[in-house]
């Protein structure tokens, strides 16, 4: 991947006002990577060679990985205080990729620069407020403050040429501006380096063996993906000793920060991604705002729950149990026991109407057309997210061509049946539609609506996830109890954290590993914490460079 970030950011924008203007540091900063060409650039060689082992114990390869908007935030408040009132147009990663964390999603190019330029600014002259008094010799005091902070934002002390530059940029800009203020401008530099956006790992040249990381490059790394932000104090004392590259101290640390509440909510952030709920709301039609509101909060209550429970995934896709407060009550037909939004209980719902977040009125939401469900959103649902399958795009005029093939005035049951025996339709439909089938009784708000309804299905998979179903109760239980759906959720968690899809070659080893992982512990913590100790983690094959 191309980044030259600080060539980007520094040599080619435009910076026309008095923080962020040219000067010689930014001329050093652009020399210290190079105004041309790639960090961790290995020349013209071919990629390597696919892989002839197939293991849970194999290296991937891993792409360059850039901040996201979400963990770049977090860090920011780590380094400066979560109450730094600063304004923000970092850019949010691309849309069209499975999830925020993929290095694909969050570039560096020219629509991102001034972005990323424009809040390290604000941050900076915020961070000016906030610099401590200097009594005696000002570039000392610079010098003690930016050591310190660098040395937290790079996750590691910085080099003598890094701190250099920093310096360089508050003595030019000392001339012009108080203490403060050039501390506040050399602040905002650092918050543009590669070395602070970037987690810079050394990646072996193509067809060489892999490379075990560092210890520092582990810890950034374990750090970022496990507590969304940076190491603290006793990862720091890990890293420093070197008994970070054990792998039992690496999941050590993993399930300590996961248990930590910046741990959970990053965890969170993954499960509602996996979801595809992050982010959603209904349009108001089908969720008022306060409903809206009161959803989101039983969703994210649901989630503890299912974090903190021994059977984690059998919580999380068929569990009976939920919260509910005063608006949830009128929703789900409950008697008025709750004191108001902020009073929530624990209520037990009729076993067809609540199948853990299966039936969640979000997702039956995110997956219907306003206030009509579909059976297609519902059913591709679960088989790429819960199955790891693979669906194509649809075909250009798709939606045309089912007005064409369905008769004028079909029930939805008749118009899926159309698809299906279409013969160019038929073949990916069949893979979503007989499943979306078993959520027919929950409409587009996600409410239980079962009159008359149609609610027979049918799953069909390479594994022991298949048959005949009659509801989403018999769904959830078919899926609970085959080895391949908790697989898949180790896979997707995988994926999430290395930042990509694995290669072709790389399929069967994931496979193996996400395997290993799923047998690991049926509580997720423990689970998604195993992936720390695994190679994969910890160490690096070459990434094949695309043309």
């Amino acid at each position: 991947m191309t980044v030259a970030l600080a060539c980007a950011l520094l040599c080619d924008a435009t910076m026309d006002n008095r923080w962020l203007r040219p000067s010689s540091w930014a001329w050093g900063l652009c020399l210290l990577v190079g105004c041309t060409g790639d960090i961790g650039d290995t020349g013209d060689e071919p990629g390597p060679s696919p892989s002839d082992v197939c293991s849970a114990d194999a290296a991937f390869g891993v792409p360059l990985y850039r901040l996201n908007v979400t963990q770049y935030h977090q860090v920011v408040g780590e380094l400066f205080g979560s109450d730094l009132a600063y304004e923000s147009s970092f850019p949010p990663p691309l849309t069209g990729y499975p999830y925020s964390t993929y290095a694909d999603a969050n570039p560096v190019a020219g629509s991102q620069v001034q972005p990323i330029m424009a809040t390290a600014e604000s941050i900076g002259m915020a961070v000016a407020d906030r610099v401590p008094a200097c009594s005696g010799d000002e570039p000392a005091c610079a010098s003690s403050f930016l050591t310190d902070i660098a040395a937290r934002a790079l996750r590691r002390p910085p080099a003598d040429d890094e701190l250099a530059i920093l310096m360089t940029i508050y003595g030019d800009a000392r001339a012009e501006m108080d203490h403060a203020e050039a501390v506040g401008l050399a602040v905002s530099g650092l918050l543009q380096l590669p070395q602070f956006l970037y987690l810079l790992e050394e990646v072996p040249a193509p067809g060489a063996e892999p490379r075990a990381l560092d210890a520092q490059e582990i810890g950034q790394r374990l750090a970022l993906m496990y507590g969304g932000g940076l190491p603290d104090a006793d990862l720091f004392a890990a890293i420093d000793d070197g008994s970070i590259l054990e792998p039992d101290v690496r999941v050590a640390h993993a399930r300590r920060l996961l248990e930590t509440p910046q741990g959970t909510l990053a965890l969170k952030g993954f499960l509602q991604e996996w979801l595809m709920v992050k982010g959603f709301s209904a349009p108001e039609t089908v969720h008022p705002a306060e409903l809206s509101q009161a959803l989101g909060e039983q969703l994210d209550r649901d989630l503890d729950a299912a974090l903190s429970s021994e059977d984690g995934l059998s919580e999380l896709l068929v569990g009976t149990r939920t919260q509910v407060n005063s608006v949830l009550e009128e929703f789900y037909g409950l008697p008025s026991q709750s004191s108001g939004p902020d009073d929530w209980r624990e209520v037990e719902l009729d076993a067809e109407q609540r199948v853990g977040v299966l039936t969640h009125p979000v997702l039956m939401a995110r997956f219907a057309h306003g206030t009509s469900p579909s059976d297609i959103l519902r059913g591709k649902f679960v088989r790429m997210s819960l199955l790891c399958g693979n669906i194509a795009p649809p075909p250009a005029g798709a939606q045309q061509a089912q007005a064409e093939i369905a008769p004028e005035g079909a029930t939805p049951r008749e118009q899926a049946q159309a698809r299906l025996d279409h013969p160019t339709c038929g073949g990916c439909h069949h893979m979503m539609d007989p499943i979306g089938f078993g959520f027919s009784a929950f409409d587009g708000a996600g409410r239980y609506a079962p009159d008359g309804v149609d609610v027979s299905g049918v799953i069909n998979s390479p594994g022991e996830v298949t048959g005949e179903f009659q509801g989403v109760r018999e769904l959830g239980e078919l899926l609970v109890a085959a080895p391949e759906v908790q697989s898949c959720l180790a896979t997707q968690f995988v994926r999430y954290s290395l930042g990509k899809t694995e290669s072709a070659e790389e399929s069967c080893s994931m496979d193996q590993l996400s395997l290993s992982l799923s047998e690991e512990s049926t509580r997720l913590i423990d689970m998604f914490a195993a992936l720390a100790g695994a190679p994969a983690f910890a160490e690096r094959a070459s990434e094949e460079v695309q043309p």
